[in-house]
């Protein structure tokens, strides 16, 4: 799922979004839009279904693991799977738009979030915010436009520490505490503005409980009964949360439900699938750099699809952008990514002995 959802996402913004910006018509895009996503009402070019799915992922995944884990283990964990690999893809987007902008004219080429950076006279501040992903929660600018999912995975994993204990012996306590505590802060960020960011990523915390939710019922830890419940009530909050501060045009109330609706069946699907599943090189290979693909895609492949489509046009643009994106990431987890869990590792050997 994480292959699929890493490749559905390069596709909404290589080839979805960056069409639509550019006006520039790709047949086989239409046909994509015409008899499937409008069809299915699924917004985004799927990106929106793509991003569920990584959401999905991590909240089966981290609560799964984090039953094995101390504290100390779970953060050092997290916080060195999150952050150098989002640092590297930092870099190479201000250094690779730094020389674009002040080298290119090219149509499209301005627009990006990054491009407020760089225009302030000393960007180092918020570029120093921006590598803590706290510029998603005082509204300064960000450097990596794909970086907003960060936020809620750094949210997410910050439940799941304080609710550790809970989590491994009483897992609906901490499920019943986590949806209070998600919808007392929207209740909150009604009436207290100092709040109101920290609630709009909340309600995207939210969903990621699903996939806690799912996760301790295949785990056996919680009955059908629970499941049905809580799964009613996260998702409520959910959706809830997705009018009350999310939905702006041009996406729709009813693509946020369709979308992250499909999400979750598709995970349940196929979680249920699971023994009969074999994964192939292919899919093995996207879904180990998924999380490297996912940070590198956005910025550097539409940098790279404006600058190459005047001499090449779009399909061959494509080809060459999909091939540059996926050797960088393939780089930055071989050398970013597995340094960076094998550290992780180290730090805590001490905690298991």
């Amino acid at each position: 799922m994480r292959a699929i959802a890493a490749l559905l996402v390069m596709y909404d913004h290589l080839v979805g979004i960056w069409l639509q910006r550019s006006r520039v018509e790709f047949a086989p895009a239409l046909f994509a839009d015409r008899w499937l996503f409008e069809p299915l009402h699924v917004m985004a070019h799927g990106g929106s279904l793509a991003v569920a799915i990584f959401f999905l992922v991590s909240g089966f995944v981290i609560v799964y693991v984090a039953q094995r884990e101390s504290h100390r283990e779970f953060g050092i964990r997290r916080l060195l799977r999150i952050y150098p690999p989002l640092w590297l893809s930092m870099a190479l987007l201000l250094i690779a738009y730094g020389v674009a902008l002040s080298a290119s004219d090219a149509p499209g080429l301005r627009g990006y979030a990054i491009e407020r950076v760089l225009a302030e006279p000393n960007p180092v501040p918020y570029i120093l915010v921006a590598m803590t992903l706290g510029n998603y929660l005082i509204d300064t600018p960000t450097v990596n436009g794909v970086a907003w999912t960060l936020i809620i995975e750094v949210l997410f994993y910050l439940c799941v520490l304080l609710l550790l204990p809970l989590l491994k012996s009483r897992p609906r306590t901490a499920l019943a505490t986590a949806f209070a505590a998600l919808a007392l802060l929207q209740v909150v960020a009604r009436s207290n503005s100092v709040v109101f960011l920290l609630a709009v990523n909340g309600v995207y915390v939210s969903y990621l409980f699903l996939g806690s939710v799912i996760y301790f019922r295949w785990a056996g830890r919680i009955g059908n009964h629970f499941f049905a419940l809580a799964t009613v009530a996260f998702a409520s909050l959910f959706l809830h949360g997705v009018r009350e501060f999310i939905v702006q045009p041009p996406l729709t109330f009813s693509g946020y439900g369709v979308s992250y609706l499909l999400a979750w069946l598709c995970f349940v699907i196929l979680l249920l699938m699971d023994d009969r599943i074999r994964l192939g090189r292919i899919s093995t290979f996207f879904s180990r750099i998924s999380y490297s693909l996912y940070l590198n895609h956005g910025g550097l492949g539409l940098l790279a699809l404006t600058l190459l489509h005047p001499w090449l046009g779009y399909p061959v643009s494509l080809v060459l952008t999909f091939a540059l994106v996926v050797a960088i990431s393939a780089a930055s987890h071989r050398w970013i990514e597995v340094p960076s869990q094998h550290l992780a590792r180290r730090l805590t050997a001490s905690t298991r002995s």
